[in-house]
């Protein structure tokens, strides 16, 4: 109809479920931050504007970490089905930094965050404070990973093919 063959097809769905992702993650790394800042501010100056205005953001935080948790599902499964060869050829290199990124970071973001969210009057405000900053610690730690890989797929350095496969040439092996 258009002269758009599989691959086109595959890169615009691809394309757009990124444009759709970007937009969680982005405000989710700043808000955590921010919620950080509001809850230190609160138990220092015990002012309840502070707490009043975290509060209120931490909803939104909850709804985009969610909604970024499974575009970025769909993203993660649209690379096995739209870009398997390039899983395949790629995988000893994009694999492992994924991986990092749900071990180090997106763990450390789901243990805290139900304390987060939920226990504002189940925990002391010293370890609801702990929690919040663990889950805007695991928001940039998990950042990192993304950019590493996104990085990598972009510059590409590192590595040598080894029976048709990229594999870590330098760093951990």
């Amino acid at each position: 109809m258009f002269g758009l063959d599989a691959f086109h097809l595959a890169r615009i769905q691809f394309a757009f479920t990124v444009s759709f992702h970007i937009i969680f993650p982005a405000i989710t790394i700043g808000l955590a931050s921010y919620l950080a800042v509001l809850e230190g501010l609160w138990l220092k100056t015990k002012n309840p504007v502070w707490r009043s205005l975290y509060h209120f953001w931490s909803k939104i935080f909850a709804v985009n970490f969610g909604m970024g948790v499974v575009s970025g599902l769909v993203m993660a499964y649209q690379f096995g089905t739209n870009w398997s060869g390039f899983s395949e050829f790629a995988g000893s290199i994009t694999g492992p930094l994924l991986t990092y990124e749900v071990l180090t970071a997106f763990f450390l973001e789901a243990g805290f965050l139900g304390v987060m969210l939920f226990g504002w009057n189940r925990v002391s405000p010293g370890m609801h404070f702990f929690a919040t900053c663990m889950v805007a610690t695991g928001t940039i730690i998990s950042t990192f990973w993304i950019l590493a890989s996104n990085s990598w797929m972009q510059t590409p350095q590192g590595f040598e093919v080894v029976n048709g496969q990229w594999c870590p040439s330098t760093g951990l092996r």
